[in-house]
């Protein structure tokens, strides 16, 4: 058996034992690449088209991602090819990163989180994780998902109400048209908006925020404080916005080890149940180290979430990486090259906690490795798809 993975995905090993793994890159993966391949693993930079499987033996595609929106699935229904993904798979790794940058964006306007007001754009995995950390700190949640409201799993407010809160984060698929269409969900009307005293972070897709237009925004300067980790045309992104924005990433929110190795270990899952073999247990959780800080205030948060991963970190890379001659090129290597991040339930936390912080701390150290917070794979199977 041939396995064609990108070359960023790591912990391999069980489709290793399955047969031969070839790593590609991803964004310059062809038809050429697959014309002996079984199994296709990718991430969100390759379009997964019917022009790129169309002739090619592959009958599963797994994409070790939350969103969807790089993948044809109407294409691989009619190639009778399987598909997975990962939801929730780096969920704790995005959420930590909200987190953090709403901290930050509390230090900046001089004021607490706790007791502020957050509008959280899309209740699923992330946003969801996102919602319930924020009301353990006594934050108060405006959630807008009318599509999950629909379906009776969540409350929603309307997407106005939630643009009015001090803080808002989008958490919600890319989906370009139709009823439930999200992009440029963030237009020049409700950009126009928002203004100086509020922050807006987007974590999810950059075309949910149409970037020109915010652009534009920012530089009459009364703006929202912005934190993007997502762009419009990744990875050539806008210069003059990054230097607009407060804080700017290369796409790395949810690059933790853990959400990476969640990630493959949920494609395999999928594939295990699309052939009818028994799913393999969780992994064992190793020993967890001590991570000894007192956390009694918001600025003590802010350097318990620091100490797993720090944003302007983040920030001084991408903004360095547009003096190097090919930027988009550059953005692409500060992924393939991103540091190790581990998520905070890595390790095992000592020390003070202010009672109206434990609910939280509790929370951000808990393990995700076993039990129902695990996150499981979704498996599409199309008429006449066959593992055989």
């Amino acid at each position: 058996m041939h396995i064609v993975a990108d070359e960023n995905m790591p912990a391999l090993d069980d489709f290793e034992r399955l047969g031969r793994v070839t790593r590609v890159d991803g964004r310059s993966l062809t038809r050429a690449d697959l014309r002996d391949a079984d199994i296709l693993l990718v991430r969100s930079v390759t379009p997964v088209t019917e022009a790129l499987l169309a002739d090619t033996p592959v009958r599963f595609v797994g994409s070790a991602t939350i969103g969807t929106d790089h993948v044809d699935l109407d294409a691989l229904d009619r190639l009778g090819i399987a598909f997975a993904c990962a939801p929730g798979c780096n969920a704790r790794a995005v959420a930590e990163y909200v987190l953090q940058a709403l901290l930050m964006a509390s230090q900046h306007h001089g004021r607490p989180l706790r007791g502020s007001t957050v509008g959280v754009i899309g209740l699923g995995n992330v946003g969801g994780l996102v919602a319930a950390w924020l009301r353990a700190l006594d934050v108060k949640v405006l959630g807008c998902d009318p599509p999950l409201a629909r379906a009776g799993r969540v409350t929603s407010v309307s997407l106005d109400e939630a643009l009015a809160a001090d803080a808002v984060t989008l958490h919600v698929p890319l989906i370009k048209g139709g009823d439930e269409a999200t992009r440029h969900l963030l237009d020049k009307t409700r950009l126009r908006a928002l203004n100086h005293e509020q922050t807006l972070i987007n974590t999810c897709r950059g075309p949910v925020v149409d970037n020109q237009a915010l652009s534009r925004r920012l530089a009459r300067g009364d703006g929202p404080l912005t934190f993007l980790d997502v762009w419009e045309g990744e990875p050539r992104l806008n210069p003059a916005l990054l230097e607009q924005v407060f804080n700017g990433s290369p796409h790395v929110a949810g690059y933790s080890v853990e959400g990476k190795r969640l990630g493959s270990a949920m494609l395999y899952q999928a594939w295990c149940c699309w052939m009818g073999e028994p799913a393999p247990a969780a992994p064992a959780v190793a020993e967890r180290r001590t991570l000894a800080l007192d956390v009694e205030d918001e600025s003590q948060l802010l350097a318990l979430l620091r100490y797993a991963h720090r944003l302007p970190e983040d920030d001084q890379r991408l903004r360095r990486s547009l003096r190097e001659s090919d930027p988009g090129a550059a953005f692409d290597r500060l992924r393939k090259q991103y540091p190790p991040r581990h998520e905070l339930h890595h390790w095992r936390h000592q020390g003070k906690v202010a009672p109206s912080l434990r609910a939280l701390v509790s929370l951000l150290f808990e393990s995700n490795a076993s039990g129902s917070a695990r996150p499981v794979p979704a498996l599409h199977r199309p008429a006449g798809s066959s593992p055989r």
